[in-house]
């Protein structure tokens, strides 16, 4: 439970709920309510004027000389040649609508919680006096009625207005209907063909016009008092009940992307917003849909519980921001640690479901029309990050969007690919929902982030990981394209010969840069690490996916080859892995990126017991990076130390990570009152890595052995896991006690033999489909 003493004044104080196709973020007003309305298809575009200038029958000749330029040294020459192949920027998520509730009389504070969020229901409240009499609020998400509800019960009859407004996007009209069950409020919306992200100071950030599409929400308003409408506002006299069942959705006309909340045109948008409303009001009693709501919502989030021993018992009493002050000095609240592991799988529940699309920079909430870096996919770590949790803890059903995104990339990517005369297809750095596959930049963008080509490989690391562990045949077989069309890329990427050693070129380690004999930044060069260990996974993806589907792959034997010529992970005159093919001074030494771990986490290849070496050259990279971040980058190092075993460094990690959040644009991580986490701005890739991040310190598993308890905190002494998945789709419970293990319980629907892994001890144990085999600590004596 998140809870509060008082109001939200800022939108990072503001209270989340969302069905992964709309969403909603709550204030707890005293007198009314204000609630910010996100839809998941409202994103500016499609567009047809992303492609870079560069005509593709001249791509493969550049690409050469770029090529050329860097087995030269020539830097400089590289990156100016890569800046031909950058298109515009990709899409960005917009706003919505605000909808108001304003209620009339003196309003007063209510004794106790004033608002709260319940995790476990996924019900927002909050309750305050009007004219001395208490009002109380109720607001859910429902999945399977796609709809927002918003309840409102008063203690005694009261009046109150409401009213819909567009957030920051034109409006086109508003009217109001009457039907049975009361009355629908209906505002047009005209979204943006195109906006520029911030960062570009574009002369016309926002574009209206060729490419805007519309959007629209309805608001259903049912009660027993009297209501009418005028200039635009839903006045209401005399009520003790009022619910707002609100939909939301757009005109979306893309072959790549339909989703749940969009239609063809807008009289059939109005027919399919207007169908919901009643399908939810017209029904006699108003349990019903709440009944939906909360039975889809347990199904998915009671999968997983973690509890943490430990920390004061005062703490449970506390409002959720006083914790997290209190915890700036105090770190013995264990179960605040475990609630921040909750919340984020509760947003992801919230803001990824079948039918939408995946959760984006900030979840499905946005409040700014140029929201930072447009709130879109950044695909060479948020976007992977925000899916980190969703199979180790049980959500894999929330793990389609990302794997429809990957679907639309597969086809849209193409184009990319031929600029570079490569098959298959590919992204880079940015993407939106109507898979935007170019470099960005638009000519003028660093190759440090914008001439990154490994988007694709990464994004399609995804599909043999669903397989893995969920065994689904089904979405591995539909999935297959996407993957061989990302081998098929990098097949044709890579540079040489086994014989004599291969090369990714031109290579770049995301967002990093290193300093070039000149003594400025660069960026360019060969076989950055990153780029092997993906292309290493990738690899191994195929090669298992191909084994499991037992179709004929001509090209795989050559791509096995020539990755296992490119370069080893090299370590360094200073103990660490070089992030490089060469030896190269960091321009920015404690960078936020740790992008050559890759093959540590969340790849897998790389462990202490399988590499040492290796592992030992992480820690010192980590050490040498420093924990202060970013908190997606704190989240990757708590990921990081995690898979390493050590349970002090991954544990300050999570401690910076629950710092209280600044404001402004500096890098340093922590979480804001209601939780989000920060870049800083808001960012919710932190929120997710940190939940896959507690995940690992607890189980941690591979194609080798599940490991248990791998990084335990001592301050988790004491403490129980329910629900957690590893490799095989194998169940698994914990509890522990002074550090010990107490009972482990793994089940697994088909019979299987594992490695399990506890205390530096492995047993070699038998697991009978749909039956529990249990563990304790002299298990492995």
């Amino acid at each position: 439970m998140l809870w509060y003493r008082g109001p939200a004044e800022k939108f990072v104080e503001s209270l989340p709920v969302g069905n992964g196709l709309a969403g909603a973020t709550l204030r707890g007003l005293a007198g009314g309510e204000r609630i910010q309305i996100n839809e998941g298809s409202a994103w500016s575009g499609p567009t047809d004027r992303s492609a870079p200038p560069l005509d593709p029958a001249e791509g493969t000749a550049r690409l050469h000389a770029v090529r050329e330029a860097v087995d030269a040294g020539d830097v400089r020459r590289a990156e100016e040649l890569l800046l031909a192949f950058q298109g515009t920027h990709s899409q960005a998520y917009l706003p919505f609508a605000v909808l108001s509730v304003d209620a009339e009389g003196t309003a007063a504070p209510a004794d106790g919680p004033a608002r709260w969020l319940d995790l476990r229901t996924g019900v927002a409240g909050h309750r305050y006096l009007l004219d001395g009499a208490e009002a109380r609020h109720r607001t859910f998400a429902s999945h399977p009625d796609a709809v927002i509800v918003h309840d409102i019960a008063f203690s005694a009859p009261a009046d109150l207005r409401i009213g819909i407004a567009p957030d920051k996007i034109t409006a086109t009209g508003m009217d109001a209907v009457t039907r049975d069950w009361g009355t629908e409020l209906r505002l047009g919306l005209l979204l943006p063909a195109d906006v520029a992200p911030a960062h570009e100071q574009a002369d016309h950030p926002v574009v209206y016009g060729h490419g805007s599409r519309a959007g629209a929400v309805h608001a259903g308003v049912a009660t027993d008092g009297d209501a009418g409408f005028a200039r635009g506002v839903l006045a209401i006299r005399g009520a003790t009940f009022v619910r707002i069942v609100v939909a939301t959705g757009t005109v979306l006309n893309h072959p790549f992307a339909r989703h749940a909340n969009t239609a063809d045109d807008a009289d059939a948008l109005a027919g399919l917003l207007s169908a919901r409303i009643a399908g939810v009001l017209e029904e006699e009693a108003v349990e019903p849909a709440l009944q939906r709501h909360l039975a889809d919502h347990a199904r998915l989030y009671s999968r997983v519980t973690l509890e943490l021993g430990g920390g004061p018992a005062a703490a449970a009493g506390k409002p959720t921001d006083e914790r997290i002050r209190a915890f700036e000095t105090d770190k013995s609240d264990s179960a605040l640690m475990a609630l921040l592991f909750h919340y984020g799988r509760y947003l992801l529940i919230a803001s990824s479901r079948e039918g939408g699309f995946p959760a984006n920079l900030q979840g499905i909430w946005n409040e700014e029309l140029q929201a930072p870096w447009s709130s879109n996919y950044t695909i060479n770590i948020n976007t992977q990050m925000n899916y980190w949790p969703a199979l180790t803890t049980s959500l894999a059903e929330c793990h389609e969007p990302l794997l429809r995104l990957v679907d639309t990339l597969a086809r849209t990517g193409a184009a990319a690919a031929g600029l570079y005369g490569a098959r298959g297809w590919v992204a880079h750095h940015n993407t939106d929902p109507w898979g935007h596959p170019f470099a960005v930049g638009a000519g003028k963008g660093n190759a440090m982030w914008a001439s990154w080509a490994m988007g694709g490989t990464w994004l399609a690391e995804a599909v043999w990981r669903h397989y893995a562990f969920t065994g689904d045949l089904a979405r591995l077989e539909k999935s297959w394209p996407a993957l061989e069309g990302a081998c098929l890329f990098a097949l044709d990427w890579i540079t040489g010969e086994p014989g004599s050693g291969t090369h990714t070129s031109p290579s770049t380690s995301p967002e990093n840069r290193f300093v070039a004999d000149d003594g400025g930044p660069a960026a360019v060069g060969r076989s950055a690490t990153m780029d092997v260990s993906l292309l290493r996974a990738l690899c191994g993806s195929a090669r298992q996916a191909a084994a499991v589907l037992g179709a004929p792959v001509p090209w795989l034997d050559e791509f096995t080859r020539k990755v296992a010529a490119l370069p080893q992970p090299a370590i360094g005159s200073r103990g660490e892995v070089l992030e490089w093919s060469f030896p190269a001074t960091e321009h920015e030494p404690e960078h936020r990126h740790t992008s050559h771990l890759a093959g540590l986490f969340p790849l897998r290849d790389w462990s202490p017991e399988a590499t040492p070496e290796l592992a030992a050259a992480a820690a010192r990279t980590l050490e040498l990076r420093g924990p202060e971040s970013t908190g997606w980058a704190m989240a990757w190092r708590l990921g990081l130390w995690a898979s390493l075993g050590n349970a002090g460094k991954a544990e300050e990690s999570l401690h910076l990570a629950l710092r209280v959040a600044g404001d402004g644009l500096a890098e340093r991580g922590g979480v804001y009152p209601n939780l989000f986490t920060a870049h800083p701005p808001f960012q919710i890739d932190a929120n997710f890595g940190t939940t896959a991040g507690i995940a690992e310190m607890l189980v941690q598993s591979d194609a080798a052995a599940i490991r248990l308890l791998p990084a335990l905190p001592a301050a988790w002494g004491d403490g129980s896991v329910r629900g957690l998945r590893t490799v095989g789709g194998i169940g698994v419970d914990l509890r522990w006690s002074g550090g010990v293990l107490r009972s482990a319980v793994l089940r697994s629907s088909a019979a299987v033999r594992r490695d399990i892994v506890w205390n530096g001890r492995r047993i070699s144990v038998e697991l009978a489909g749909g039956a529990d085999l249990e563990l304790t600590a002299d298990s492995f004596s």
